[in-house]
């Protein structure tokens, strides 16, 4: 008989009001702790981003490099993000991410250690993204996952919708100073204070009370609660539906980051601190995407604001390689933002919402399989940007964002037709 893991349930509060329902979910304790982690590390992980990637631009002057290390950082999402679902959902979620942090914070060390003492070559970045990299696949599913083990099933579209806020107030935040940080003292210590954000996030993961819920059957083994999942996934065509599609944004609009650098410098000539202006209009975008559908609360035609938003992602993309003005371009990474975050966060909602504990992070784990997807990208635009220049790679990547997100409009009404 399987019993599931008792764990204390979430405080059910009154419903908030007024200017409090943009954060109503913060007022569970261990919910904010976790949410407060997020916020410093993921600011540290948008200013290592940025550091990374202008060393390597530095170093090297080849987008085909730039495209290479972000495929290293991102490929052991896609090859260990399953196993990660199955170990999120046969133990605690809390240790887990305890444990994965840790390993995060020691091969962060390294690569910026390397980087002070000017050492860093490009095949240690690998292995030790790589490495980081692993840390990342066993994470990210046990952190999505929990949410809804920390607030009440009314809170979690607000949790949802702030969890995604915290991606992007981090890159509002993060790239700006980092930025000004690599003008002022070096990339190098950018990736110190990555170092210093993983403390942080360790620190307050200890403060947290509420064990994650566990409820795998005693006794099965762990391809055997992976083997469960797949058939949950495949007998649940919506979610499967929404798993397929979150791929398209990640493989042809994410990647427009990875020639930001490219932009910065031999497009619109404004040096690292334009960079940093352009990461932060993108995040400003994304923010406001994030708390407007946390604004909205249990609203009606989730799918359709979905798919809409994915052809707006697209198409402001395309605009913004395609303008010559930097104000302009920043304006549409503005707009490309805010419309990936309705994108993005009404996906994620739609998951949470349908998909029990018990399988969440295993669905999760093929949920975030997308994000694997950005590497993959990463590099192709990378390498069509070798040869027919930055501009035209992101035009060509977005306008094929677009137009798929026109065709599944009409071809899957069932998917604008979610609710």
């Amino acid at each position: 008989m399987h019993v599931p893991t008792a764990t204390r349930a979430p405080d059910e509060l009154p419903e908030a009001r007024g200017p409090m329902r943009l954060v109503s979910s913060l007022r569970h304790r261990d919910w904010r702790y976790l949410w407060s982690g997020l916020m410093a590390a993921q600011t540290g992980e948008w200013m290592d981003n940025i550091a990374i990637n202008w060393l390597v631009w530095v170093q090297t002057g080849s987008p085909l490099a730039l495209g290479t290390v972000n495929l290293v950082r991102g490929l052991p999402t896609m090859v260990f993000s399953l196993a990660g679902g199955v170990v999120a959902d046969r133990m605690d979620r809390r240790a887990l991410m305890i444990w994965t942090q840790a390993a995060g914070l020691v091969t962060t060390a390294a690569i910026a250690a390397l980087a002070t003492a000017d050492a860093l070559q490009l095949w240690q970045l690998y292995v030790l993204l790589i490495l980081r990299g692993v840390s990342v696949a066993f994470n990210s599913p046990a952190r999505s996952s929990v949410i809804g083990d920390l607030v009440p099933r009314s809170e979690i579209t607000n949790a949802v919708a702030l969890h995604s806020a915290v991606f992007n107030a981090s890159r509002m935040v993060g790239p700006a100073l980092a930025g000004v940080l690599i003008a002022l003292v070096g990339a190098p210590w950018v990736l110190w204070l990555h170092v210093a954000a993983y403390l942080v996030v360790l620190w307050t993961l200890f403060l947290m009370r509420a064990p994650a819920r566990t409820e795998h059957r005693p006794g099965t083994s762990g391809w055997g609660t992976f083997l469960d999942g797949v058939r949950y996934v495949g007998h649940q065509p919506v979610v499967l539906m929404l798993v397929v599609t979150g791929i398209l944004p990640f493989l042809f609009g994410q990647p427009y980051q990875t020639m930001l650098p490219i932009f910065a410098t031999d497009v619109f000539a404004v040096g690292p601190q334009g960079l940093g202006l352009l990461n932060t209009c993108a995040a400003v975008g994304s923010l406001i995407g994030a708390f407007a559908i946390s604004a909205f609360g249990d609203f009606p035609r989730k799918g359709l604001l979905m798919m809409l938003g994915l052809i707006g992602f697209g198409g402001f993309i395309f605009g913004f390689a395609l303008t010559p003005w930097v104000v302009l371009a920043a304006g549409l990474l503005f707009f490309a933002s805010a419309t990936q975050q309705l994108y993005a966060t009404t996906n994620s909602m739609l998951v949470q919402l349908i998909v029990p504990s018990g399988y969440r992070g295993r669905v999760m784990a093929f949920h975030q399989l997308d994000r694997g997807f950005i590497p993959i990208g990463s590099f192709l635009i990378g390498a069509i940007a070798e040869f027919g220049g930055a501009p035209f790679a992101t035009a060509l990547m977005g306008g094929c964002l677009a137009v798929a997100g026109v065709v599944l409009l009409f071809w899957i009404p069932r998917m604008r037709g979610l609710e």
